[in-house]
């Protein structure tokens, strides 16, 4: 107890010490009274259109202004006496969470009056409070009947967007976005905006309303749409880019839309309107359209443009431009494999109009299976052209041009040809040196080694065929166009006798030819008369073929009988011998100087003359055809070379084969050689009027009455003309007297 005590005096000295020390240094403060001073403001608030009173949304942001000579120790916000926040750090700010506050009275429909209190105490515990009566607006702006719907497509630039925007109290700003990019901000209530589709890509785009009312309520309403400003996808199925049109087609087309339905399509030629229809694919389907079937020989020939129209719903258009080239078919030729000679350099074929100037022409390659023949002319009523194969075979001393011409063509007489590979042989050969044995010494004999696939030389001694014998055997580039046998004729001058051997055309490495091998068995002698109603007689050959089978026949896979020639007249007329071992034959006759025949069948006994005449002359690539007769219906010009010409140091060959139609045409002209074909050898001589002709004839064929009939029944299938006509009769006029040139052709014999 008195510890304590004299504790309490103790402390009651110092402080009475300390307190006279201070009392006698400085005057003692006044006590801190003065209040601080506040003010604040919401952040972003805005005033209805009839009350000043502040309209907030569901949440506040309040800034607050206090000051105080000794400091802020804090501020602090209360809605109606309940508080809501608290800073005590400069600048100061509280925000308010006002979401749950009711907005209006249920019973008024009026605002709340809610008090905002901001009290603000200094750090000697002073305050100072503010009021405010706010009104709360925790509804958010209503955007409405939206014109644009989602996935709508739309295009153009005229697109009336519609809406409707709506508040409880009022709006600030409304404003429209194209992909977050303003597009229109709406100032007055009329509440329309337009959509320029052509300032947006293609596809999916986004239209956004956003609406900001009065206490910053924000409403976006955003709508998914499709631009679509691009017509439909057209595909031409039927045809291509600069494609000859030269017969009726089934035009059709492929039409596609991404986002809209196809709904038309026109077609155009150049400018002439050729079809309008109406369709409907959806969107992202593909339909065929089958347009029209167009022949365009019923349009202007030369060059054309197909223009393509197509509407989508939207009326977006595309147009698809073909550029194409109108011409009249004059023929189609079809080319088989083995058509093409190896040896050959080059292979053309050319059209010319008989006049002769160039229409049309086309090479030949290996591969070539089909060409097609075309002119801008109109093909129509007596319009006729001429159709030339020139082939070209060059070799190191020079070179060698052949022209086959067919004149006198009307189109749809001979609209396609079918070329087929007819006797053309390998370069490969085989050779044999056979011996012969048990002949007769002293008899003069002649062996006929002499076929389709096979030859030999006539083999004649004056002691007797006692030696060798040489035969020659050729492969077809066909190789179905091969003899099973070959045929030996032995003649006997002594004895006036004639007989044969048939051999395996597979020689035998150790044949020998034996005569013992042949026989006359089936060998008959005949005779046929050459002179014809009296006239003179000059000189007469004969050709016999025969043909061990009716397809040997028909594929001309042909035997020499016999071939022999008179300058004088037998006692009994010309003889010839003849085999029955064939079961077909084909024969030729040239009696005096003027007339051939060739025929099927066994040779007849005598000949009738024929009533023409023919001459001709020749000039300046340019025959004038003088003739008579009514029976004769192909004219045939042979020009060729004779012997190689020199040019340049190399030896040039030419061959040209002509027909024409003999009844209806008195003048010949040579067609004009296409630019391609100039650089071959025989084109000076034809350039100076240098070529030389061997034979021009009259022909008429039994069965064949008119020249475009033997079109259409010889050309056409490239067919030999013994194969459709038995007789074929001629009156020529050679450059060689009495000797008529065979001149065998792919096209022509």
């Amino acid at each position: 107890m008195r510890l304590t005590r004299l504790t309490f005096v103790g402390l009651l000295s110092i402080f009475v010490l300390f307190s006279c020390s201070s009392e006698s240094d400085e005057p003692t403060p006044e006590p801190d009274v003065i209040a601080p001073v506040v003010d604040f403001s919401i952040l972003g608030s805005s005033s209805s259109s009839n009350s000043e009173t502040p309209i907030v949304s569901n949440q506040i942001v309040v800034e607050i202004d206090a000051n105080d000579a000794g400091g802020v120790a804090k501020v602090e916000a209360f809605i109606n006496n309940e508080k809501v926040g608290e800073d005590t750090t400069a600048p100061y700010q509280i925000t308010i969470d006002v979401s749950n506050y009711a907005s209006k009275s249920n019973l008024t429909g009026k605002f709340t009056d809610y008090t905002l209190k901001v009290t603000v105490t200094d750090t000697s515990g002073n305050e100072t409070s503010k009021e405010e009566i706010i009104h709360i607006d925790n509804e958010l702006p209503a955007i409405t009947e939206v014109s644009l719907t989602n996935g709508r497509v739309i295009g153009g630039e005229t697109n009336a967007i519609t809406f409707n925007v709506s508040d409880n109290e009022g709006l600030t700003s409304i404003k429209t976005y194209i992909n977050d990019l303003l597009l229109k901000e709406i100032t007055e209530e009329v509440y329309e905006v337009n959509l320029n589709t052509l300032d947006l890509t293609d596809g999916e785009n986004t239209f956004t309303i956003e609406a900001i009312d009065l206490a910053n309520n924000v409403t976006r309403y955003n709508v998914s749409f499709i631009s679509d400003n691009t017509g439909p996808v057209i595909d031409l199925n039927s045809i291509e880019a600069n494609q000859i049109l030269d017969n009726p087609i089934s035009l059709s087309t492929s039409l596609r839309d991404e986002y809209s339905t196809v709904t038309h399509v026109e077609v155009l030629l150049t400018d002439i309107e050729i079809l309008t229809a109406t369709v409907e694919f959806t969107a992202s389907t593909e339909g065929i359209v089958e347009l029209v079937d167009f022949d365009p020989n019923q349009y202007p020939t030369g060059e054309q443009t197909f223009i393509v129209t197509a509407w989508d719903s939207l009326s977006n258009t595309t147009s698809l431009e073909l550029p194409i080239k109108i011409l009249r078919k004059l023929i189609t030729i079809n080319i088989p494999e083995s058509f093409f000679n190896p040896d050959t350099a080059r292979l053309f074929v050319f059209a010319s109009d008989i006049s002769g100037q160039l229409l049309d022409v086309e090479r030949i390659f290996s591969d070539t299976d089909v060409v097609t023949l075309h002119t801008a002319e109109e093909t129509i009523d007596d319009f006729e052209y001429m159709l030339t194969f020139g082939e070209y075979i060059s070799g190191p001393l020079g070179n060698t041009s052949e022209f086959t011409t067919v004149q006198n063509i009307v189109p749809s007489i001979l609209p396609e040809m079918n070329l087929k590979a007819h006797d053309r042989f390998l370069n490969q050969t085989d050779s044999y040196i056979i011996p012969t044995e048990n002949f007769d010494t002293d008899d003069e004999l002649a062996l006929i080694v002499e076929g389709y696939d096979y030859y030999g030389g006539f083999h004649q001694e004056e002691s007797g065929p006692t030696g060798d014998i040489s035969i020659v055997q050729r492969h077809n580039v066909n190789p179905t166009l091969q003899s099973d046998s070959f045929f030996l004729g032995l003649f006997n001058y002594t004895m006036n006798e004639y007989s044969y051997a048939l051999l395996d055309s597979n020689i035998p490495t150790d044949l020998t030819i034996n005569s013992n091998m042949f026989t006359t068995e089936g060998v008959e002698q005949r005779f046929y008369e050459p002179i014809m109603n009296g006239q003179a007689f000059e000189s007469s050959t004969i050709q016999l073929y025969g043909y061990l089978s009716n397809d040997d026949f028909n594929n001309n896979l042909e035997h020499l009988i016999y071939n022999y020639g008179y300058g004088y007249l037998p006692t009994n007329g010309i003889p010839y011998y003849i085999s029955d071992v064939f079961s077909n034959y084909k024969y030729n006759v040239r009696i005096n100087s003027d007339y051939f025949t060739e025929r099927t069948g066994e040779p007849a006994a005598s000949f009738l003359p024929v009533d023409w005449t023919i001459d001709y002359t020749f000039f300046n690539n340019q025959f004038e055809i003088s003739q008579t007769g009514t029976e004769h219906s192909i004219g045939k010009i042979f020009i060729d070379s004779d012997t190689p010409k020199v040019i340049n140091g190399l030896n040039i060959s030419y061959r040209w084969n002509l027909i024409f139609d003999s009844q209806n045409i008195s003048q010949v002209v040579l067609p004009k050689i296409p630019e391609e074909l100039q650089t071959w050898g025989f084109y000076p001589l034809y350039e100076n009027n240098e070529l030389e002709v061997q034979q021009v004839e009259l022909r008429s064929y039994e069965s064949i009455p008119n020249y475009n009939e033997f079109l259409s029944s010889v050309i056409k299938d490239n067919k030999f003309p013994y194969t459709i006509s038995p007789k074929m009769e001629s009156k020529f006029k050679s450059s060689v007297q009495s000797y008529y040139n065979r001149a065998p052709n792919f096209l022509l014999d």
